[in-house]
C-alpha cells in the first residue's frame, strides 16, 4: 500500500513538472511571437512613413520625406524646433522658480503689514510642512520596518508592497497629496542589502543635495535645494528642506521624472537614521491659489524663495531609505521607493521595466549606491591594482586617482547625452531614420540627433546620436559580456580596424562584481591612420539594475600623463557607448563575487534586454552661424550606429530586434 502511494506521488509530480515544463514552453513561445509582430508593426509604421520597401529597402511611389512639399517640410522642421524650445523650457522651469528672487513691487510691499502679519502665514507654512513631514516619517517608518504580510517577497532582495495592506495603513496615517489621477498608477518596492560606508558619512551624503547628486550620477539628473531655516533642527539630529530633482533612465525615448518633495532626516535610534522623501504637491495648494500666493509672498518678504506645488507627472508618497550603522565601515540599508505616476508618460515597450521597480524602484537606488560606494573607496584608496596582461602599464597612485576622476567625468558627460535636457538655446533636436540588413533581417532604427556647441571646440559641433532597441529573450549579461570582449571589440566598434583585438594597458576594477573596471586600451591595428597615437579610456560596470559601457578616445600623451599623476582638467572628452536595461520580463540574478570565472549574472531565458547606444562626434557646421550640422553628417553618424546594432544583433543571436 506505502509502495502505490509513493508510486502516485512520483507519479503526480512528474505530471505537474511537465505541465510546468510545458507552460514556461509555451510562454516563451508567445513571448517570440508578441516580438516579432511588434517588430513587423514597427518596421510597418517606419515604411509607411518614409515610403520605403520592406524587401529591398529602396523607395516607393509615396513621397519620401527629402520629397515632401515645401510646406510640409517646413512644418516639420517647425515642428522639431518647437519640441526643442519645448525641452529646453521645462529644463530651466524648476531653475528660475527656485533661484530667482522674488522681484520687487507694490505686491510684495502690500503683503508687509506688519511683523504680525508676515510671520503668521510663515509659521502657518512652516507648521503644515513639519506636520506633513511627521505624519510621512510615521508611514515611511512602518513600510520600511513591517515585514509579510505588508511586503510580499519578490527576489531574495527585494519585495513588493501588498496594496490591500497598504491602503489600510495609508488610510490609519494620512498623508495629504490630494486625489490620484485616473492615469496614474502606483509604484511599491523595498529592497534591503549592505553598503560600503558608515553610517554618519550616508546620511550626511543624503543631506546635501550636492553630494546626494554626485552620489547617484546614475539616477539624479539634475537637483535644487533650499533648506528652510523655519523648519530645520540640527545636521545629525532632525532637519527637513525643500528638494526639487530630475530622475532619469538612460534611453533618448523617456523623460526625466521631475519631483518637487521634502526630504526629512531624522535619528530615530542610536545608530541608526531614517532618510524620508514625500511629494508636496497639494500641501500648499495650487500655483495661484490664495493660500500658495500668501505663503510665497510671506517667504518672500523674509528672504525665503517658496518651492511651488504644481504637477510633475510623479508623486512620492513616503519613500527614502533606513541607514543602521554596522560599526565596521559598512551600514544595512533599507530602501523604500512609493509613488504614483502617470504611465501614459512612459512609452508601451519601457513599462514592463518600470513596474518591476528596476527602473526607479527600490531595486535600482540600492544597487547604485553600493555601487557607487565600491567606486569611492577605490578612489580613495593608496593601493593600486596592475591589469593582468603582462603588458599592463605601471600606474602610480596619484595616477590612478587621476583615471578615475577622468573616467567620472567621462559617464557623466554620457548620461547628459543621453538623458540630459537639452539646455543650450543654440541647440537643434532632429530625428533620422534608417536601417541595417535587408528583407526578415532588416533592422530599422529611429535615431535622435542632437547637435550643439560645446566648451573645448573651436568651431566644429558635436552632434549626439542615441537610440534604444528592444532585444527580446537576450538577457542582459550577455549583451554586456560581448561588449566587454577585448577580443571581438572591432566587430562594432568602427574606431578600430575590423575584426581587430584590443589589449589593456592599465586597468583598474572598481567593484566585487566581475565586469566593473576602468581601463586604458589600444590597439597595434588600426586602419592605417594616426588613430594608433590614441588610447580608449573606458569604464565598464554592472549591477542588478543596468550595464553600462562608457569609452572615448584621448591623445596617448595625455592620457599618459594622467597615469603619471598629471593633470586631467583640460583633457578633451567625447564619450560614447552602451547602456543595458532589463526589459522587465523574466528575473535576472547576480552572483556574489568575482573570484571566479563565472559571469556576473545568471542568464534567464524570459528576460530581455534594452539597449541605447550612443554616440558622439565632432562634425562641421553647415554654415560658421547657423548651430546645424553640415549635410550628410547625420547619415554617416546613424549608418554607424545601425553597423553597430547589427553587428550586437549576430553576435547575441537574436532574430528580432524592435525599435523603440
Amino acid at each position: 500500500m506505502h509502495d502505490q502511494m509513493c508510486t502516485t506521488n512520483w507519479q503526480s509530480r512528474v505530471s505537474s513538472c511537465m505541465q510546468a515544463k510545458a507552460l514556461a514552453q509555451n510562454n516563451r513561445v508567445v513571448q517570440q511571437e508578441n516580438a516579432a509582430l511588434m517588430a513587423e508593426n514597427a518596421s510597418l509604421r517606419h515604411a509607411i512613413l518614409t515610403g520605403s520597401c520592406l524587401a529591398c529597402g529602396g523607395a516607393t511611389t509615396a513621397a519620401a520625406p527629402a520629397e515632401l512639399p515645401p510646406e510640409s517640410r517646413r512644418l516639420v522642421a517647425e515642428n522639431a524646433r518647437l519640441r526643442g524650445e519645448y525641452a529646453r523650457a521645462t529644463a530651466l522651469l524648476n531653475q528660475i522658480l527656485l533661484s530667482a528672487p522674488a522681484p520687487p513691487g507694490p505686491a510684495a510691499a502690500a503683503v508687509v503689514v506688519s511683523s504680525s502679519s508676515v510671520a503668521r502665514p510663515v509659521a502657518d507654512r512652516a507648521a503644515r510642512l513639519r506636520g506633513h513631514a511627521e505624519a510621512a516619517m510615521d508611514q515611511f517608518l512602518l513600510l520600511a520596518t513591517k515585514g509579510e504580510p505588508l511586503w510580499l517577497p519578490t527576489t531574495p532582495d527585494g519585495e513588493a508592497l501588498n496594496y490591500q495592506l497598504g491602503y489600510k495603513h495609508k488610510k490609519a496615517l494620512p498623508v495629504h497629496h490630494g486625489l490620484c489621477p485616473d492615469e496614474f498608477v502606483m509604484e511599491a518596492s523595498r529592497a534591503t542589502g549592505v553598503v560600503r560606508a558608515s553610517a554618519t558619512y550616508l546620511v550626511a551624503t543624503l543631506t546635501d543635495a550636492r553630494r546626494w547628486s554626485e552620489m547617484f550620477p546614475s539616477v539624479v539628473a539634475s537637483v535644487t535645494a533650499r533648506r528652510d531655516a523655519a523648519i530645520s533642527g540640527g545636521v545629525f539630529g532632525s532637519h527637513i528642506q525643500l528638494m526639487n530633482a530630475e530622475l532619469q533612465v538612460h534611453s533618448p525615448r523617456l523623460l526625466n521624472r521631475s519631483i518637487n518633495f521634502l526630504r526629512y532626516t531624522k535619528r530615530v535610534a542610536e545608530g541608526r537614521w531614517a532618510v524620508m522623501d514625500v511629494s508636496v504637491d497639494g500641501i500648499l495648494g495650487p500655483p495661484g491659489s490664495r493660500v500658495a500666493d500668501a505663503a510665497a509672498a510671506a517667504a518672500a518678504a523674509n528672504g525665503v524663495t517658496l518651492v511651488p506645488a504644481w504637477y510633475t507627472g510623479c508623486r512620492l508618497l513616503p519613500s527614502g531609505c533606513l541607514v543602521e550603522d554596522m560599526r565596521n565601515g559598512y551600514c544595512k540599508v533599507t530602501w523604500v521607493v512609493h509613488a504614483e505616476y502617470d504611465e501614459t508618460t512612459v512609452p508601451t515597450m519601457f513599462r514592463p521595466l518600470f513596474r518591476s521597480g528596476k527602473a526607479l524602484g527600490a531595486h535600482r537606488w540600492l544597487a547604485s549606491l553600493q555601487r557607487q560606494c565600491e567606486f569611492l573607496a577605490v578612489l580613495h584608496s593608496s593601493q593600486v591594482s596592475r591589469g593582468g596582461d603582462n603588458t599592463a602599464a605601471a600606474i602610480s597612485s596619484m595616477g590612478k586617482r587621476g583615471v578615475l576622476e577622468l573616467a567620472q567625468r567621462m559617464v557623466a558627460d554620457f548620461y547628459s547625452a543621453v538623458s540630459g535636457p537639452v539646455t543650450q538655446p543654440s541647440s537643434s533636436i532632429d530625428e533620422w531614420y534608417g536601417s541595417a540588413g535587408a528583407g526578415a533581417r532588416r533592422t530599422d532604427t529611429a535615431v535622435r540627433m542632437v547637435t550643439s556647441k560645446k566648451a573645448g571646440t573651436v568651431a566644429d559641433l558635436v552632434l549626439s546620436a542615441s537610440t534604444t532597441v528592444w532585444l527580446p529573450n537576450t538577457p542582459p549579461q550577455l549583451v554586456f559580456r560581448y561588449l566587454r570582449d577585448d577580443q571581438r571589440r572591432g566587430e562594432w566598434d568602427a574606431f578600430f580596424a575590423s575584426s581587430a583585438a584590443v589589449t589593456e594597458l592599465c586597468s583598474v576594477p572598481t567593484g566585487h562584481l566581475n565586469g566593473n573596471a576602468v581601463s586604458v586600451l589600444y590597439s597595434n591595428v588600426t586602419d592605417g591612420t594616426d588613430r594608433k597615437k590614441t588610447l580608449i579610456l573606458q569604464e565598464a560596470c554592472t549591477d542588478a539594475s543596468c550595464s553600462m559601457v562608457v569609452y572615448a578616445p584621448v591623445e596617448e600623451d595625455s592620457m599618459r600623463a594622467v597615469m603619471n599623476g598629471g593633470d586631467h582638467a583640460s583633457v578633451f572628452l567625447l564619450p560614447s557607448g552602451f547602456a543595458v536595461l532589463p526589459d522587465g520580463h523574466g528575473r535576472a540574478r547576480h552572483a556574489p563575487s568575482s573570484s571566479s570565472s563565472t559571469p556576473v549574472g545568471c542568464d534567464d531565458t524570459t528576460a530581455g534586454s534594452l539597449l541605447t547606444v550612443a554616440c558622439q562626434a565632432l562634425v562641421p557646421g553647415s554654415s560658421p552661424s547657423d548651430n546645424r550640422a553640415a549635410p550628410g553628417a547625420f547619415d554617416d553618424v546613424g549608418k554607424l550606429l545601425c553597423r553597430a546594432l547589427e553587428k550586437i544583433k549576430a553576435a547575441v543571436k537574436t532574430d528580432i530586434v524592435t525599435p523603440a
